[in-house]
Formats: C-alpha cells, structure tokens, sequence
C-alpha cells in the first residue's frame, strides 16, 4: 500500500500542466432536438452550445442532411443500429459525434468535423494512436447515455424498453 504524499512530495505536477492559464472553463446547455430516424437507425440527437449562443437551426438542418446522405450513400455504415448524434459547436467548428450501442455494452463512434471559418463541410476525422475523443461538456451526454443504456439492458429489453430508452434524453447545462 502506497504512503499519501503531501503537497510538497507532488510537485512533480507542475509539469504536467494541461491548461492555459488564461482559460475560464464555462457551462454550455445541451438540448435535445428530433431524433434522426431511418428504417436502418434511430438516432438520439442532442445539440450542445454557449447558452447566448445557440446552434442555428440552418446548422442543425445542414448537420442532419449531411449524415442523412452519407447513411444513404453507405459512408457511415449502420445497419439496425440505435444510439446518439452529439452535434457541437465549438470555436470554429462543429462536430458530430455519431455513437451506437453494439455488442451488447459497447459504444462505437464516428466523428465528423467541419470547419466554419473555411466554410467547409463536414469532414470524417482521421484516427491515429492517440486521438481526441470527448471533451467535458460532450462527456455530460455521453454520461446520461451511458445511464440511459445500462436501464436498457437491465429491462427486458422490449419494445417498451427500447421506446423507453430513446425518449430518455437530457436538456440544460453540461
């Protein structure tokens, strides 16, 4: 069993320092918005933004059409699937976390960026071995889903179970 160090036996720590010191950490809001609905998958959908400044719904229209191409031009491959989209809006971007619940307890994703001052499209983002994943406010969702599913897999696992499960969404600060 290892001692508890104190404060002066961990300065090892100041060089592992991740955040600017001009960083202000804020809340943003998640909200719920309809979910994206194929005869190949049911997708919860959750946009999440600064409170004063809200995703347009140009933006979200634009997010939904492009997913909806790629689902039916079989770019992004789901078949039978059920999960969530994250739509986030960012600095100078938006991406879409695109997750769904395989093998039982498994959450799979796909991550598409687009870059708003290039006015590009969505763009899928390339892995490498060390990758971003989520960031604070994305993990408030992925977190209410990680709940939500696990309730899911407790019942049993019905119709009204799954029905269940996809109206269970969350809404307000992340």
């Amino acid at each position: 069993m290892s001692e508890a160090k104190s404060p002066q036996g961990i300065s090892y720590l100041s060089n592992l320092e991740q955040v600017a010191s001009e960083y202000r950490h804020r809340p943003k809001v998640t909200r719920p918005g309809p979910a994206l609905v194929t005869p190949a998958v049911h997708l919860k959908w959750y946009d999440i933004y600064y409170e004063e400044t809200p995703v347009s719904a140009q933006l979200v229209d634009q997010a939904r059409s492009f997913l909806l191409a790629e689902l039916e031009a079989g770019r992004l491959p789901l078949k039978n699937e059920i999960g969530f989209v994250v739509h986030h809006q960012c600095s100078a971007a938006y991406i879409l976390y695109i997750s769904t619940w395989r093998n039982e307890n498994e959450l799979w994703e796909t991550i598409y960026i687009k870059d708003l001052a290039a006015n590009g499209t969505f763009q899928q983002l390339e892995r490498s071995a060390t990758t971003p994943t989520y960031c604070v406010w994305v993990l408030g969702v992925v977190g209410h889903e990680q709940q939500a599913w696990t309730r899911y897999l407790y019942s049993p696992r019905d119709n009204v179970a799954k029905y269940a499960y996809v109206q269970d969404q969350m809404t307000g600060p992340v």
